[in-house]
């Protein structure tokens, strides 16, 4: 997990909320996905271990906000 990684999220999530849509904020990553918002916040800036389930979850979230790769 890169910080750039971390950043583009991010700025997908200010982006939604500027737009009004949904997701607009971790809480709405961590809701959707049934996950608590430390895990997601964790996640998200590449503080867990490096394993397939946690490159699935951020495919996953990637998705969810809207990133096209």
């Amino acid at each position: 997990m890169s910080y750039e990684l971390a950043d583009t999220i991010l700025i997908c999530l200010k982006r939604n909320k500027r737009m009004g849509i949904k997701p607009n904020s971790q809480t709405d990553i961590a809701n959707h996905f049934g996950l608590s918002k430390p895990y997601v916040n964790q996640l998200i800036n590449g503080r867990v271990a490096n394993s397939i389930n946690t490159k699935k979850r951020l495919d996953e979230i990637k998705k969810y906000v809207g990133i096209d790769e």
